[in-house]
């Protein structure tokens, strides 16, 4: 059913494996990263994958035939680029994020790209929850959560969202983007505090890096799950990077949605724990269906785009120069779209 990357051949068939047995004393994680705002397929030259559409059929599939609980989540650089363009596709995603229902984000530098102003139209208001653990936004210090508390299926699942303090912000961000420097301290204190709070399980979802990440699982106790974001890690399953302690990743561009099971058991207290996590990729091929309700965001981003090359157009126009009037045969200017 699933090929070396855990792709779906047959959908119908996956779901069916993620959806049979034990379902009361587990919970489905759903994770991406790094999509660097590509709602269409990767571009890749070999390959080609991807698609928001696609993802949010999955999504709305497993939801309706996995008796597990769902929790979906994001570790950051979801947005697009510097430019204008990126700014526009970054609103699809956020947009799109919120049709899909996810549960939280974290920010990545990506998503830092366009300044305060821009950060604050991605997170205020947003229904999905925006959690920075280790990092504040000047002006935005009233925004998102330290910590967060999710249930799921009568289950309390803590998030924590962390951010690399070596990545080099923009210019535009350098200034306004506080990180605590000690990642261990800053994670230390947000598992005892998710910990009074009677969790049952810790998810962290990391823009760290898998590098940063496997330090993380080393020196910081408690953390079950770890989703890696920043550099475009893919990990077939969740490796198991410390007893305990899972780290997952499902690569960048979404190509793939991750998917981990968390087992829940009772501890010798009574308590729930963690007593595996297992998992792989659903990759977006081709033959997967699109979601129709993400037409609308896909038709505004046009329109903004177009919107887009006319000014570009109009501010390289010489002295009674005369722009063209159309573009293709529908009549309207085409551009790709900037997803790099």
């Amino acid at each position: 059913m699933i090929g070396n990357l855990g792709r779906i051949v047959a959908p119908v068939g996956l779901f069916a494996l993620i959806a049979c047995g034990g379902a009361s004393e587990e919970v489905l994680i759903l994770h991406t990263a790094d999509a660097y705002g590509y709602f269409d397929d990767c571009g890749c030259r070999a390959d080609s994958t991807g698609g928001l559409a696609k993802r949010a059929w999955v999504v709305d599939s497993l939801r309706r035939e996995s008796d597990r609980p769902i929790l979906l989540v994001d570790a950051g650089d979801f947005t697009g680029g510097e430019s204008a363009y990126g700014a526009a596709l970054g609103r699809v995603m956020v947009d799109a994020m919120e049709l899909m229902e996810y549960d939280a984000f974290t920010l990545g530098e990506w998503d830092f790209n366009q300044g305060p102003a821009y950060v604050r139209e991605i997170v205020d208001g947003n229904p999905v929850a925006w959690v920075h653990t280790n990092y504040d936004v000047v002006g935005l210090e009233d925004l998102g959560s330290e910590t967060l508390v999710v249930e799921k299926g009568g289950r309390r699942i803590g998030l924590l969202g962390l951010f690399n303090p070596t990545i080099l912000l923009n210019p535009a961000m350098r200034d306004s983007v506080v990180v605590e420097e000690d990642i261990v301290a800053s994670a230390s204190r947000g598992v005892a505090d998710l910990r009074e709070q009677g969790v049952d399980a810790i998810v962290v979802l990391s823009h760290l890096s898998y590098k940063g990440d496997r330090a993380l699982a080393q020196l910081v106790p408690g953390i079950d799950v770890i989703v890696s974001g920043h550099g475009g890690k893919t990990l077939q399953t969740p490796e198991q990077a410390n007893p305990g302690t899972w780290i997952v990743a499902s690569g960048d561009l979404g190509r793939f949605l991750g998917t981990a099971r968390v087992e829940f058991d009772e501890g010798e207290d009574g308590e729930a724990v963690v007593a595996s996590v297992e998992g792989g990729l659903i990759g977006m091929d081709p033959s997967i269906p699109n979601d129709p309700r993400l037409d609308p965001l896909f038709a505004a981003y046009e329109e903004e785009q177009k919107a887009l090359m006319q000014r570009e157009l109009e501010s390289m126009q010489a002295p009674g120069a005369v722009l063209p009037e159309e573009s293709g045969e529908d009549g309207t200017i085409r551009l790709n779209s900037p997803q790099s």
